[in-house]
């Protein structure tokens, strides 16, 4: 059994499965094909999972064994398949990542090559407009450094010990390359910022290399860890990373210090767990963690998906989990959820299950949601939600007479606007802001109600 200080079983009749554990969090759809190849026991059928946004409207690019999936999961209660492709070979490995308007899309233990979408005709219709080997047959995994133009892939055929880095802004259908130097071992997962590249080299560790010069890379810093350093995502503000090992089976994972990585030092902030089983079962797997503001959210294998507060990076706190694999009494390894995708604008949380498939779900965050009895949240109506221009309308009886202040906060818990609020009828303009959803804090006197809010200009 699955448990947790604040435990709540919910039942859905999706497919076969029986019941699902979760804790703020919930389901609001869940797409799994029986009829898709699988590649092992029924277990592996899906894989990797990516986001797109546009045009008000948000889209689920999905691997499984044989395809590359695209939903539109706009209306998160209906994901509708707009398009599927097959890359030509079966493998339980792929890995997806988005540029401009278009999907690409790599395979480790193939032939496919890189496969590029190009999606400017969503909602109607995906197009593949090149695949191509030039560069390597297989790799394991891309990322792209949006602001600098750059593709990062690792683990390829070509430069296993290193990474081949391609120009995909002059033309992103045509990528060229302009680095594929080797380094310290195998790069089985990188994230780069600003030409900063924080490689995951497997059973070596961790390491920060300068890819500005990608001809000549220059070794920052380097970190042995516990087992095989698998993935790693960087803070916001880049004083950390979090990072998880694979390898063997039950490893916790652990936040870094990268404040003098400049001076050629790496530390480990923390390691941690918090594994679902009962009976002291700590063999939960992480696969991958991404941060948004001061949360991480995991794919967490056969615990699913875990969202983490790391405003204290040496000391994470569990805030919520979804278990998409409830099967398993103990675990096996490598079940269950395989990766997730914290940031399409709406704030749903799309992710995958080896078995079961692309989750779309809701993260109730406790830390900003408070409303007291005598001032509820049926007391204000806020207009229109979502708003196409930025500008809302807050109307509210209790507000005349009441000092009465109004917070705006985005999803990493930053106050981005406020005004005094003094009459019943108000007009806010949040058109500055960038498209995603954001909390509106209305508070009088110690009474407060939250209400989420989303531009969507």
């Amino acid at each position: 059994m699955k448990k947790h200080l604040f435990i709540l079983l919910i039942i859905f009749s999706f497919n076969s499965i029986q019941a699902q554990v979760s804790w703020n969090m919930e389901l609001l759809s869940m797409v799994d094909d029986n009829t898709i190849p699988d590649n092992g026991n029924n277990q592996w059928a899906y894989n990797e999972i990516w986001g797109y946004a546009e045009n008000n409207r948000e889209y689920a690019i999905v691997g499984s064994a044989a395809y590359i999936h695209f939903f539109d999961v706009t209306d998160p209660t209906n994901p509708i398949l707009v398009d599927q492709f097959a890359g030509g070979d079966t493998t339980i490995w792929r890995d997806i990542k988005t540029f401009e308007n278009y999907a690409y899309t790599i395979s480790d233990e193939t032939s496919e090559g890189m496969m590029i979408f190009d999606l400017s005709d969503l909602p109607n219709s995906v197009s593949l407009v090149s695949q191509s080997n030039t560069f390597f047959t297989k790799a394991h995994n891309i990322f792209i450094d949006t602001p600098n133009e750059k593709m990062y892939v690792a683990g390829s055929d070509v430069v296993n010990n290193g990474l081949i880095v391609l120009d995909i802004g002059t033309n992103p259908t045509s990528p060229e390359l302009i680095g594929n130097d080797t380094l310290i071992d195998y790069v089985h997962d990188v994230y780069v910022r600003d030409n900063i590249a924080y490689c995951s080299h497997g059973n070596t560790g961790f390491a920060v290399w300068d890819y500005t010069d990608a001809t000549e890379p220059i070794l920052k810093a380097s970190l042995s860890t516990n087992g095989y350093n698998h993935s790693s995502w960087v803070s916001d503000d880049g004083t950390f990373a979090i990072f998880a090992e694979e390898v063997p089976p039950g490893l916790p994972m652990g936040t870094v210090d990268l404040t003098n990585v400049d001076n050629g030092f790496m530390e480990i902030l923390s390691y941690f767990q918090f594994p679902l089983i009962t009976d002291d079962d700590i063999f939960n797997t992480p696969h991958n963690p991404f941060i948004l503001g001061n949360y991480a959210f995991v794919s967490y294998y056969e615990d699913g998906v875990q969202v983490l507060d790391l405003t204290d990076p040496a000391n994470p706190v569990l805030l919520g989990y979804f278990d998409t694999f409830p099967n398993n009494n103990n675990y096996q390894g490598y079940f269950g959820c395989w990766g997730v995708y914290p940031y399409l604008p709406s704030g749903n949380i799309i992710a995958t299950d080896r078995k079961y498939g692309l989750h779309v779900m809701r993260f109730n965050d406790p830390n900003l949601v408070s409303v007291e009895d005598e001032f509820s949240e049926k007391d204000i109506a806020i207009f229109p939600n979502p708003s196409l221009d930025g500008v809302f309308n807050i109307l509210n009886n209790k507000i005349e007479g009441q000092k009465t202040l109004l917070e705006v906060i985005d999803v990493s818990g930053k106050l981005v606007f406020q005004k005094q609020l003094s009459n019943t009828s108000e007009q806010i303009n949040l058109s500055d802001l960038p498209n995603g959803f954001y909390f509106g804090k209305i508070k009088i006197g110690e009474k407060e109600v939250v209400k989420k809010l989303m531009v969507s200009k």
